[in-house]
């Protein structure tokens, strides 16, 4: 359809699972979201899995499916991700890790994985992470602070694979991992090696850093390892531009749909005030997202919060963000005309808060616009989604949905 556009809302984590114990209401019923109703009842509504039955999806597979990417052709490691998000360029052939600057005690036990140095901090510890030399002539490592506790380990060189484990055990109180092959093949385990000599050398080196002693003495934790996980490399994927004649952008923070949405060939969108937390703007958010339909065929907005109070576990935080979003949803709909642009509204999983984790439940999907019947279902959730008039889809059949609306798709066959 000519001169129409899309609007993509993914609400982080937003889908959860109803239970017993809350009469089996979920954030999503608990929440007053008068505008993501009206959403449902003038559009279609129904059910989606982010990847398929019985997976639980990362956001980084979901965000690949949902742009129209098959995460088991293109998925190739999320370090690489994060890195293109972060503004790292990547060559190809290089294997980018994420990294987090941690705190051990004298038996490598991880006190604490997310230790927040200052920026000059950061500075002065990647100075001597860039300065190791761990006896492979062969392979070569650049070390990239980012954000926070964050930061990218990339390597390049001879005999590298991205097929290892991580270093990180993923909780305090355990014992810094050793790093092991995932197959048989000599570059596995050679990689393996180096990140096992990586991880030992990095805290000899920063244990006994002169800004350690500081830390330490104004009772800080120390940074004294560098913990690794999620290798990958870039995708070989085609930019939607090439795929399907359309410009795209995105608003986002967190680097990993950042990255996504980069190697896409969307326009990535900065927006003061966005955070990726429950703090963040979410007025401006929106209002980034309606100016960018205005020059852009589909534009994603993407909303962290919820997810980030699923993760703590924390009920009533998470209703209090989806009555952000939906404040976010009024601005929107006052300003975009739906017999000209399509809405979709969903989550790229659900991460439920007695959980604290994703899970492989479907999550609710509605789409608004010139052409998609209404439901006439009066609220937004799991439940009328599960008896909604778009029936049940996988996020890889959404963009070709969307795309052949536009219509952007030709015939397959005669």
């Amino acid at each position: 359809m000519e001169n129409t556009r899309v609007l993509i809302i993914v609400c982080d984590g937003m889908a959860d699972r109803p239970t017993r114990a809350r009469g089996f209401q979920t954030p999503l019923t608990m929440a007053k979201k008068r505008y993501m109703d009206r959403l449902a009842r003038t559009g279609s509504i129904g059910l989606m899995y982010p990847i398929g039955p019985g997976i639980s999806p990362g956001s980084d597979t979901s965000h690949l499916a949902i742009l129209g990417y098959d995460p088991y052709k293109y998925y190739t490691g999320r370090g690489a991700l994060e890195a293109v998000g972060a503004g790292i360029t990547l060559n190809p052939g290089e294997i980018a890790f994420r990294c987090n600057f941690a705190t051990v005690d004298n038996n490598m036990i991880v006190i604490d994985r997310r230790v927040k140095p200052t920026p000059e901090e950061r500075t002065d510890f990647a100075l001597t992470i860039n300065k190791l030399n761990l006896g492979y002539p062969k392979i070569s490592l650049r070390f990239v602070p980012t954000v926070g506790h964050r930061a990218i380990l990339i390597l390049r060189g001879e005999g590298i694979s991205r097929r290892v484990s991580d270093t990180d055990p993923h909780v305090e109180g355990r014992a810094v991992q050793r790093s092991t092959p995932w197959d048989d093949g000599e570059d596995s385990e050679h990689t393996a090696d180096f990140m096992n000599e990586f991880t030992a050398r990095s805290h000899l080196a920063l244990k006994e850093h002169p800004a350690n002693k500081e830390r330490i003495k104004r009772g800080l934790p120390p940074v004294n390892v560098i913990l690794s996980r999620g290798p990958g490399t870039i995708p070989p994927i085609q930019t939607l531009t090439a795929k399907y004649s359309i410009t795209a952008a995105c608003v986002a923070v967190v680097p990993v749909v950042r990255g996504i949405c980069r190697l896409a060939g969307m326009n990535l969108i900065d927006v003061q005030g966005a955070t990726g937390g429950l703090d963040t703007d979410y007025a401006a958010k929106a209002d980034a997202a309606i100016a960018a339909m205005k020059e852009h065929d589909l534009v994603l907005l993407h909303i962290k919060a919820p997810d980030v109070a699923s993760h703590y576990g924390d009920l009533e935080k998470k209703v209090w963000t989806i009555e952000r979003i939906d404040e976010a949803v009024k601005r929107i709909l006052e300003s975009l005309d739906l017999n000209t642009c399509y809405v979709v509204l969903t989550s790229d999983h659900a991460t439920p808060v007695t959980v604290r984790d994703h899970s492989a439940d479907p999550v609710p999907i509605l789409i608004a616009g010139p052409d998609f019947d209404e439901s006439e279902t009066p609220t937004f959730s799991e439940k009328t989604a599960a008896a909604g008039n778009l029936g049940t889809l996988c996020a890889l059949n959404l963009m070709p949905i969307l795309m052949s609306r536009l219509g952007k798709t030709g015939k397959f066959g005669s």
